[in-house]
């Protein structure tokens, strides 16, 4: 299956110019590394991304897409983190090496290739899946270690229950691949944090959301993404996250599995609410490794509820450490308007609705 791949973004541009420098370091001077990371773009997209979503859907998930396209928008978005479009003095991409570029963008390809086999563990694949791409491409088995380990630290958890993958799969924070010291750490936490904030409205399938037999909790997924837009302001150290949503959907209850086993019943605002409560724990985790880098101190978000092309409500509230260390953000405790029940009271004349199940 030919799929057309680009390499057009601003992080993949720097990478190109860094690495015909003639100051650049590498383990193999020799190798072609641009043109092995167009060849490995290529060959995931071919073989992995374009299926994923026929491997996700075979076993009933309609989750958001994740194809080329979700690869290219992290892309996007750690080129925004690492302050590649901001007019900062100091951008962090100048702490960058061309080689951990290169290191931070394949593990990035790789990320979600595991969806082409299922979605539960697809983490966990990446490794396999770089031995088959990378020994075309010359990586020696160091560099497919680390590359590996860095994109499996995206998500997913650690047998005993820990997501504190980024240590637990690697036990060096900057190791050496070939005389070249390679944050491992910090691109890890790069990448999290980065996948965690490309979601937007081209990975919503509007197909899915409208087909009545999609699991409510894809349904949620893809509705999310309809209604996000993110900006990163890297002179600023903030995250912004505005959400547009109709009134209509303001009284739609949804049954989604609970944790432990069962189900639970939950609205659209709720479930934003406790997607920003998660991306605020990536946020704080990921901190800790990109402190002095490309760390940032708050997300700033913001509800839009809309009545057609009307705007009628707007409620703003913003995530960042105060207090004590440790104490966890609850969107509902920071602004008590944002909150399902009392939105759907206010703008529904006819407040109840049948649990989508």
């Amino acid at each position: 299956m030919s799929v057309l791949i680009s390499v057009d973004s601003a992080l993949e541009q720097w990478l190109k110019k860094s690495l015909k420098k003639s100051s650049v370091k590498l383990p193999n001077r020799g190798n072609r590394y641009f043109e092995h990371y167009t060849s490995i773009k290529q060959r995931l997209a071919e073989k992995y991304y374009a299926v994923a979503g026929a491997a996700l859907a075979q076993k009933g998930d309609r989750y958001t897409r994740h194809d080329i396209g979700h690869v290219d928008d992290v892309i996007e978005t750690a080129g925004l983190m690492l302050g590649l479009e901001s007019d900062s003095a100091a951008p962090a991409i100048k702490q960058v090496l061309a080689y951990e570029g290169f290191v931070l963008l394949v593990a990035i390809l790789l990320h979600d290739a595991g969806n082409a086999m299922s979605r539960d563990g697809h983490e966990k694949k990446a490794a396999a899946i770089l031995r088959e791409v990378g020994e075309a491409a010359g990586l020696s088995d160091i560099e497919r270690r680390i590359i590996s380990s860095i994109a499996q630290a995206h998500g997913g958890e650690m047998e005993d229950g820990s997501r504190d993958t980024i240590t637990r799969l690697m036990s060096e924070p900057v190791p050496n691949i070939g005389g070249i010291e390679v944050h491992a750490w910090r691109l890890a936490a790069l990448l999290r944090l980065a996948d965690e904030l490309s979601e937007n409205y081209t990975r919503a399938d509007d197909v899915a959301i409208a087909d009545a037999a999609t699991p409510p909790l894809s349904v949620l997924s893809n509705l999310y993404c309809r209604a996000i837009n993110r900006r990163i302001d890297f002179k600023g150290k903030s995250v912004h996250l505005a959400f547009t949503i109709d009134k209509q959907l303001l009284p739609q209850t949804f049954v989604i599995p609970a944790k432990g086993g069962g189900t639970r019943e939950i609205m659209f605002v709720d479930y934003i609410a406790e997607r920003l409560e998660k991306c605020e724990l990536e946020r704080r985790y990921c901190n800790r490794f990109l402190a002095g880098f490309a760390s940032y101190d708050r997300i700033r978000a913001k509800l839009v509820i809309m009545d057609g092309d009307v705007e009628i409500d707007s409620i703003a509230v913003d995530l960042e450490e105060v207090g004590y260390p440790g104490t966890s953000s609850k969107v509902r405790e920071l602004q008590p308007r944002f909150d399902a029940c009392k939105l759907r009271d206010q703008h529904c004349e006819t407040p109840h609705q049948e649990p989508i199940s």
